[in-house]
């Protein structure tokens, strides 16, 4: 396959061929047009343009043995037997510039000695030319002139056949014009097919994206470059307009699964709470107190629990929208992490549950503070740790890791409950999976808290992975890189690391 070449270059290209081609068929138009010249002339069809001066040596000899017969009237008709009757006219003068005969057309009769000036001379008449011949008598003595005129021109040796060609002449001037024309249209032609087809291809294409078809492909005609690259850049622009309905249409199924989700879980809370308020208004007897405490414990758990569920509903659509921003500030770590361990030490001590806390920092500078979004961070470490404290038994044990270098923070939260169920591991950071030990929804909990913290690692740029530990137990890790200064207010999404 030839290497396209650029418009700049096959233009010029087309250029030179229309010229090469033009030049040689006028080179071949112009020899057959000679070759059929000289077969004309050969035949005497045509007579060329000293045709009638190859008579004058003839006349002049007649004129020079007759003078005197041909300055009088005796000897015009033996003259005008001499004189070619088409193409040629004469008039005789005698040497004072008297017009004798003849039918030569002048402007002014010459005097002698003008006559005398011109003889055996040309000049140029009245649109033709006028030889001046002497008439002499046959003493010696000049007794005037006589005049010849003709033209200078190839012509028809049938006069009616004159005007062929004389205008027969005006295409064989105009032949190079001619066919420059005509190869401009056939390379122009060739041109246009070789920019039509990619171009009616991207039409085709854009047609197809505006009716949102997008299973078709583009292929390069590999003839014009800038054509390939419009076609490459068309084909990439459609390659990524699939893929991005691809992850539309895959957000759309996801997002219809998570309200079918949460109108399930909203479903049983609301069931259940509806149920003991029913029970409410028909209890009587001895024991109606005792229940009437139990009923309203639990309307209270299940209001507690769809409350919890659509407050995580609202903050997913809260983080997804792109309006989202963070509000990074320059955090003390270490009074960070003092503060939020005697939360979670308090939090785990109702169940026996052991809390510690694992604090590295091997930073080039200890003591700067580092820059992110404490109240996103704190939502974070919250579910990361409800969700521990909710599978590790009693009297177990929590360990919150934090390593801090100088590009990122680094924290997990470890305890030794039930795991992770294995086969299914990846799939923990979606809303409201159903899964193993782990994934089963418990009374307050509503499945969102891992994708919740998914979300909010991804707005600062991070990553977070779930995994089960060696002996026993899950650790839940994320990173999320150090901003080194601050003006992080439009960080989103698709730019967590704008600032």
């Amino acid at each position: 396959m030839n290497k396209p070449r650029s418009i700049k270059n096959a233009f010029a290209r087309h250029f030179v061929w229309i010229l090469v081609c033009s030049l040689l068929a006028t080179l071949v138009t112009w020899g057959l047009l000679f070759m059929l010249l000289n077969y004309l002339l050969q035949r005497d069809i045509v007579l060329p343009a000293n045709h009638y001066e190859g008579h004058i040596p003839v006349i002049s000899e007649y004129v020079r043995t007759q003078g005197d017969s041909v300055i009088s009237h005796r000897g015009q008709a033996a003259l005008e037997k001499m004189i070619p009757s088409e193409g040629m006219s004469y008039h005789v003068i005698s040497l004072s510039g008297d017009k004798l005969y003849g039918d030569l057309e002048l402007p002014s009769p010459p005097n002698k000695a003008e006559i005398l000036e011109r003889l055996n001379q040309s000049y140029p008449g009245m649109n033709q030319i006028i030889k001046y011949l002497p008439v002499i008598s046959g003493d010696g003595d000049l007794l005037g002139a006589l005049l010849l005129g003709y033209n200078l021109k190839v012509r028809s040796a049938n006069p009616a056949f004159d005007p062929w060609v004389s205008y027969g002449f005006l295409p064989f001037l105009l032949t190079p014009f001619l066919y420059i024309v005509l190869f401009t249209f056939l390379f122009g032609r060739r041109f246009s097919r070789k920019i039509s087809a990619p171009l009616q291809q991207l039409l085709y294409g854009a047609e197809r994206i505006k009716d949102r078809d997008l299973q078709f492909s583009l292929t390069e005609s590999g003839a014009i470059a800038e054509v390939d690259q419009l076609t490459h850049a068309f084909e990439d622009m459609r390659r990524e307009l699939e893929h991005s309905m691809k992850r539309e249409w895959g957000l759309e199924q996801e997002r219809s699964t998570m309200f079918a989700a949460l109108a399930h879980d909203l479903r049983t809370p609301l069931t259940i709470i509806q149920g003991h308020v029913e029970g409410l208004e028909h209890m009587h007897g001895d024991h109606a107190e005792s229940k009437y405490i139990q009923y309203l414990q639990v309307i209270k758990r299940n209001t507690a629990r769809a409350s919890n569920l659509l407050q995580d509903m609202n903050m997913i659509a809260e983080i997804e929208k792109v309006s989202f921003r963070l509000r990074p500030l320059p955090v003390d770590i270490a009074e960070f992490i003092e503060d939020k361990a005697m939360e979670y030490t308090a939090l785990c001590r109702d169940r026996s549950i052991t809390f510690l806390t694992e604090y590295k920092d091997d930073r080039s500078v200890s003591d700067q503070p580092v820059v992110f979004d404490p109240y996103r961070i704190i939502q974070v470490l919250d579910n990361l740790v409800s969700n521990s404290i909710r599978y590790t038994p009693d009297a177990g044990q929590i360990i919150w890791v934090i390593e801090i270098t100088d590009q990122q923070v680094m924290m997990a939260v470890q305890d030794n409950g039930s795991g992770f169920d294995k086969p299914h591991i990846e799939r923990v950071f979606q809303p409201f999976y159903q899964g193993g030990s782990r994934s089963v929804r418990q009374k307050g909990h509503s499945g969102l808290g891992l994708y919740i913290a998914q979300l909010l690692v991804q707005r600062h740029g991070g990553k977070i992975a779930a995994a089960n530990n060696p002996q026993v137990g899950a650790t839940v890790k994320f990173t999320i890189p150090i901003q080194e200064t601050l003006g992080c207010e439009n960080i989103t999404m698709a730019s967590p690391r704008s600032c």
